[in-house]
């Protein structure tokens, strides 16, 4: 049973008439499973239905991705299965004034030794995570965290603070600030200009009505495009539902598009609010209600839900005005011309999706949070804004937070445990000078680092790339193939780059799967890639470092800084014994001349963009042992010959080259390669056939028809790239496996005759 001083602590500042001022507040269950599920259950069994509970479980858990946008009294995360620092985030921002976030996971002092991490690559192992515990000595030293284990409860201000020594004695970690930030002036935001008019009704600060004035002037102008940013629980959906019910007033059709459809629940909510017209109607269908009833109907019978208890998926006013929410990938987004498009949540967007749609419209407003357990919003911002700016948008920002206090004490925890924090600007001060190039260089692992130290390479990582997660951070952290690399300037930080060990010892036992298509171990993002590649088992045995992330303070990039860390790196694995560097990324022309002026050689493309960037991945190599000379050179050869355009015999190959295309398609026949990594060497073997009467004769004496192969099918697989409908009719098969199974069979035969 539940202390009566704690369930006092726990729900009776949500009952307060003045709970808009009361803090969010954090409890920790721990010990076994079996004994927090009961506590947990004792808890929570005598709550009123008034109160919204939200509970989410083990890592990577896809329920987090429908929390955007809604609210709780209490959320609940289960950690004894696995934890996610994105789940933890994904609760603690639904949870409002007052309200509570239950952790649930093991005894304190050994949940380090319990985690079980599932990003560990193939052949590492890890007795511990960092990353647990550093969350657990920030949380044993707040004092307003409330702890109950199986041998104490600890109640803020109600039990002396000392409690926690009697737990686990530790030095406090300071509260820490940031110290390398997004530059204000790299995000060109508009300042909202604040004057002494007071704030009307329908707004929840002056902040926000301010920013709703500044879209209605712009859309009074001829550049109609707007950009908002924040944090989460400022205040976006319900700017935006104001805004659209603004232009639905006025006559305009808008369409609204997002992730997730139950995201936009509280857009549409004020949109219902804040319109004015009489003739307001719903269509389509239901989608929720605004409670959090698990039965999604409160009680009631379903068909009797209305617009005053629910949100729905179009509200119409008249036929051509009207505001409706479309799937990202609807054509009617493209195709269909409307007043305003708004796209919520827009750093959940792949980049290609959103260039299209904003390309597709002249008048739109994009949201997106800032900081958020769906990634990294700074990221997007860095990657997308000098696009915004470029076609005048507007860009405003919102930082009162309304879902919580002013400084909620939650929200402050939950930065600082998920290393997301972050809202000062960098020295844009700092000079570069020639003993910057040459000092301050240094190698280590992330628990090396002081928390000034964590904060600074954690953010300066989230503004580097899109679509960083908290849960990236930890696998960061706790991977134990992972090497740090920073550049420092007293104690500012000039650029990091993350290496992961990959190959040698650890792909042994595994290194022939791999050159076949067979095995496709856990990590050796670079090693397996280049093993494929070569179809040569050795090449895995090889030690790599590769260059998974490498970043620069914004304002100082383009003054060699990134150069020089890449030198660094490179001197440092020729003194270990380190065999070739490589790095895989998003092709671009800057990334393109970044890596050849490293010295970096181009051996691998990949064949489609990347979903979320929308680029095509690339793969370079730089040789540091001279052992790994002859391999490079293979690499070399392949890589020529598969930029080329014009069919080549495969007796017109390179000998290297021959073999290995020989030996991928003996993979193909043997069903452990695809057909995708084969088809420039399918392309060459049927040339060669088409030419040879050798090959002509024995055709001719073949009777099987699983192993025909004739001159019409011949000209076929010559052409590139394969022409997949056309084979899928000539050899009389159903789809794309169908056709892979009668390929692997033909190019069996085939390679016998090549063999005669």
């Amino acid at each position: 049973m539940a202390p009566p001083e704690l369930t006092q602590w726990l729900f009776n500042p949500i009952y307060l008439q003045s709970r808009q001022k009361v803090y969010r507040r954090l409890l920790l269950l721990s010990g076994d499973y079996e004994w927090v599920n009961q506590r947990l259950t004792s808890l929570l069994s005598d709550i009123p239905a008034s109160l919204i509970v939200k509970e989410i479980g083990a890592e990577n858990s896809p329920l987090r991705k429908h929390l955007l946008g809604n609210e709780c009294d209490i959320g609940v995360v289960h950690s004894h299965q696995g934890f996610s620092p994105g789940n933890l985030m994904a609760i603690a921002g639904t949870i409002r004034w007052g309200g509570c976030l239950i952790l649930c996971c093991p005894a304190l002092a050994s949940w380090h030794l319990h985690a079980s991490p599932t990003h560990l690559s193939h052949g590492f192992k890890a007795s511990q995570s960092l990353y647990i515990n550093r969350l657990v000595a920030i949380i044993k030293n707040n004092a307003d965290v409330a702890i109950w284990d199986s041998n104490n409860c600890h109640i803020p201000d109600l039990v002396a603070s000392d409690t926690f020594d009697s737990l686990n004695p530790l030095d406090p970690i300071a509260q820490l600030t940031s110290i390398n930030p997004i530059d204000k002036e790299d995000l060109k935001t508009t300042p909202l200009q604040f004057d002494e008019t007071p704030r009307r009704s329908q707004f929840n600060s002056l902040e926000q009505q301010v920013a709703f004035n500044s879209l209605t002037n712009r859309w009074s102008q001829k550049v109609r495009k707007a950009v908002i940013t924040a944090p989460r629980g400022r205040g976006k959906s319900a700017l935006l539902g104001m805004f659209v019910a603004a232009r639905l007033d006025k006559g305009d059709k808008v369409l609204i598009t997002s992730a997730i459809r139950e995201n936009t629940n509280t857009l549409f909510e004020h949109i219902r609010k804040g319109s004015t017209s009489q003739n307001l109607r719903v269509e389509d269908e239901v989608l929720k209600p605004t409670n959090n009833d698990a039965d999604g109907t409160n009680g009631q019978d379903a068909q009797t839900i209305t617009a005053e208890t629910c949100v729905t998926n179009k509200f119409v006013v008249e036929e051509n005005r009207s505001v409706q929410w479309l799937a990202p990938d609807n054509p009617v987004l493209i195709n269909n011309e409307c007043n305003l498009l708004i796209i919520d949540e827009a750093a959940s967007f792949p980049l290609p999706v959103l260039k299209l749609l904003l390309g597709a419209h002249d008048n739109w407003v994009i949201s997106t949070t800032l900081q958020g357990y769906e990634g990294s919003g700074q990221g997007f911002i860095q990657r997308m804004m000098p696009a915004f700016t470029s076609v005048g948008a507007l860009h405003l920002s919102l930082s009162t937070p309304l879902r919580w206090t002013e400084n909620d004490k939650l929200e402050s925890l939950i930065h600082n445990i998920c290393l997301f924090e972050g809202s000062k600007t960098f020295d844009t001060t700092l000079k570069i000078t020639s003993e910057t190039f040459s000092t301050n260089y240094r190698i280590g692992v992330m628990s090396a680092l002081s928390e000034q130290e964590l904060h600074s390479v954690m953010q300066l990582l989230a503004i580097a790339h899109y679509q960083t997660t908290p849960d990236d951070f930890m696998r960061i952290c706790d991977s134990p193939d992972i090497i740090l690399f920073t550049h420092w300037d007293a104690t500012r930080l000039l650029a990091a780059a993350i290496i992961n060990c990959e190959g040698g010892e650890h792909l042994i036992d595994v290194k022939e799967g791999i050159a076949d298509g067979s095995r496709r171990p856990k990590g050796h993002l670079g090693a397996q890639r280049l093993t494929l590649l070569t179809a040569n088992p050795e090449t895995a045995a090889y030690q790599y470092w590769r260059i998974n992330r490498i970043a620069v303070t914004p304002h100082l990039q383009g003054q060699g800084i990134g150069t020089g860390l890449v030198g660094f790196i490179e001197s440092q694995a020729l003194s270990r014994d380190i065999d070739a560097l490589t790095s895989s990324y998003g092709t671009s022309d800057k990334l393109n001349h970044f890596w050849q002026r490293c010295g970096f050689k181009l051996v691998d493309m990949g064949e489609k963009p990347n979903k979320a960037s929308g680029e095509t991945s690339a793969l370079v190599v730089k040789v540091i042992s001279e052992r790994y000379g002859p391999q490079q050179e293979v690499l070399s050869c392949l890589f020529t010959h598969s930029q080329k355009n014009e069919n080549v015999l495969l007796s017109d190959l390179p000998a290297i080259v021959r073999k290995t295309l020989m030996k991928k398609l003996q993979h193909f026949a043997n069903a452990t390669r695809p057909l995708n990594q084969v088809s420039l060497a399918i392309n060459a073997l049927a040339a060669e056939l088409s030419l040879s009467t050798k090959y002509i004769s024995i055709v001719e004496k073949s009777k099987n028809e699983t192993e025909e192969v004739t001159p019409q099918l011949l000209s076929l697989l010559s052409t590139s790239p394969l022409p997949t409908n056309q084979l899928i009719q000539l050899l009389n098969v159903s789809g794309r496996k169908a056709l892979t199974e009668s390929l692997r069979k033909k190019v069996r035969y085939m390679l016998s005759c090549v063999k005669t």
